[in-house]
């Protein structure tokens, strides 16, 4: 059975700069659902503009720069 791990990395001067998780999901569908929302909501906590979004792909979101910002992965695995 393969299952999405969505992670997230956190850059800046306060960040440990570790990768967290998100949530563990059995479709990739809702895993691109979870990043979108946890990605919508990281601009609006940051006051970000549709412009900080640098790159994004269907599996992954960068937000900002490996120096501040924010990144998000889906990971897939096998149970």
């Amino acid at each position: 059975m393969i299952k999405y791990v969505l992670i997230y990395t956190d850059f800046g001067d306060t960040c440990d700069g570790l990768a967290r998780v998100n949530g563990v999901y059995d479709t990739l569908e809702n895993a691109q659902k979870a990043m979108d929302n946890d990605v919508n909501n990281y601009m609006l906590e940051n006051n970000l503009e549709d412009e900080a979004l640098t790159k994004s792909s269907y599996t992954y979101t960068l937000v900002g720069d490996e120096s501040d910002g924010c990144q998000w992965q889906i990971l897939e695995i096998k149970e």
